[in-house]
C-alpha cells in the first residue's frame, strides 16, 4: 500500500536524522575534550565536579559507563582511546587527584602540594602522600610520576620544606609591598631568615639548584 510504505519511509528518515545529530554532538564532545587534553598535560579526562565543564564531565562518566555495560560503539571506544581518555574508574580517581592539585598549584604560585594535616583537603594531602611514597619505593608509574613533575609536585621531604619556606617568603613579599626578603635575625621569623640566608649561600657558591633560583627571582 502506497501510503504505508511512504509512512514506514518516513520513519527511516527519521531515525537516520536523529542518529546523525547524535553522532554530530558526540563528535563536538569528543573534540572538546581533546582540546582539554592538550591545554591540561594530555590529561582527556574532565570530572563531573569541574564547575568549569559540567556537561563535559557527565559526558565522560557516561563513555565510561557505556563501556563497562558493553554499550559503547567500538569505533567511538577506539577514538576515546586515541586522545587517552582512561576508562578505568581507578585511573578517573587519580586524574581527579591530579587534576584538583593542580588547580590548587594555579592558586598557589604554583606549589603543587599538600600536606596531610591540610584541613581544607585532608583527602588531597593523603593522596599527595601517597605518590610520594609510592615514588620512593619505585611504584610510581612513569607517566604519572611524568603528569606530576609537570605541575611541580614535590617528592622529596627536603623538598617539601623547601617550597613551605618559599610559600611563607611568598606571604611575607604581599604583605611588604612586594619584597620577598627577611633578616637572619629578624624574630618573628627566625626559621625563615636562616633559610633565606642559606639560599644566598648556595647561590653565591653556585649550589642553588636552578629552578629554585628561577622560583625566587
Amino acid at each position: 500500500v502506497p501510503w504505508a510504505l511512504h509512512a514506514i519511509r518516513g520513519k527511516g528518515q527519521a531515525a537516520a536524522a536523529q542518529v546523525s545529530r547524535n553522532d554530530a554532538a558526540w563528535d563536538e564532545r569528543l573534540e572538546e575534550l581533546r582540546l582539554f587534553a592538550q591545554g591540561n598535560g594530555g590529561l582527556a579526562n574532565v570530572s563531573q565536579r569541574d564547575p568549569e565543564r559540567p556537561g563535559l564531565g557527565t559526558w565522560c562518566v557516561h563513555q565510561r559507563n557505556m563501556e563497562r555495560r558493553g554499550d559503547l560503539r567500538p569505533d567511538r571506544k577506539a577514538r576515546l582511546v586515541e586522545i587517552g581518555f582512561p576508562f578505568d574508574p581507578l585511573e578517573d580517581s587519580w586524574d581527579e587527584s591530579l587534576e584538583e592539585l593542580r588547580v590548587v598549584a594555579a592558586g598557589n604560585g604554583g606549589v603543587a602540594h599538600i600536606t596531610r594535616s591540610d584541613l581544607e583537603r585532608p583527602e588531597l594531602g593523603r593522596w599527595c602522600n601517597e605518590q610520594r611514597i609510592f615514588g620512593r619505593k619505585g611504584e610510581l608509574r612513569a607517566d604519572r610520576k611524568a603528569r606530576l613533575l609537570e605541575i611541580g609536585f614535590v617528592f622529596s621531604l627536603q623538598g617539601e620544606a623547601w617550597e613551605k619556606s618559599l610559600e611563607e617568603l611568598r606571604l611575607v613579599a604581599e604583605s611588604n609591598g612586594g619584597t620577598a626578603h627577611v633578616l637572619r635575625n629578624d624574630p618573628e621569623r627566625l626559621e625563615l631568615g636562616r633559610w633565606c640566608a642559606t639560599q644566598r649561600t648556595l647561590e653565591e657558591r653556585g649550589d642553588l639548584r636552578a629552578d629554585r633560583k628561577a622560583r625566587l627571582l
